[in-house]
């Protein structure tokens, strides 16, 4: 059993809120019919123990966990010249590398590279969707309740 406390009934999205990708997708994870349970990896730190679990979920090198455009601006080379340790120091020291939230539901975990990759995950047809006006509102996607009053603008 792992350290990472994880359920089929709970969804956990660990994101960076200095990824646009990761606050654009957080109002979808937000809509699940599931327990959410968010981790802003800027305000919540992660334990190394739990980044190695995340790792192998995923079936990923920690450095491949981890946006590579943004080394430059830090200073940092290419993270395959560090080893696991001063991997982990680097991410704890600069959680905005994660540019890509991750969503673990149960034993199975993603990496999502665009809004597309959670639905596919979550299995979202429409029908679990929270279609709630303010969920509407929030996750900018299109109303599909069949109620006319309702602005199905994106981005109005």
């Amino acid at each position: 059993m792992g350290v990472l406390a994880t359920n089929d009934k709970e969804l956990i999205y660990i994101y960076s809120d200095q990824s646009d990708l990761g606050k654009k997708v957080l109002p979808y994870a937000e809509s699940s019919n599931k327990a959410l349970r968010t981790i802003n990896i800027e305000k919540e730190k992660i334990s190394d123990t739990i980044w190695l679990e995340i790792a192998d979920m995923v079936n990923k090198p920690i450095s491949e966990l981890f946006s590579p455009e943004l080394l430059d601006n830090l200073g940092i080379d290419n993270l395959s010249n560090y080893n696991t340790d001063d991997l982990l120091k680097i991410v704890n020291k600069n959680p905005s590398l994660l540019q890509h939230p991750i969503a673990i539901n149960g034993k199975k975990a993603i990496i999502i590279n665009d809004r597309f990759d959670f639905f596919k995950f979550y299995k979202k047809d429409g029908s679990n969707f929270d279609k709630s006006p303010e969920a509407l509102k929030n996750g900018e996607h299109l109303d599909t309740t069949g109620d006319d009053s309702m602005d199905n603008k994106i981005n109005s």
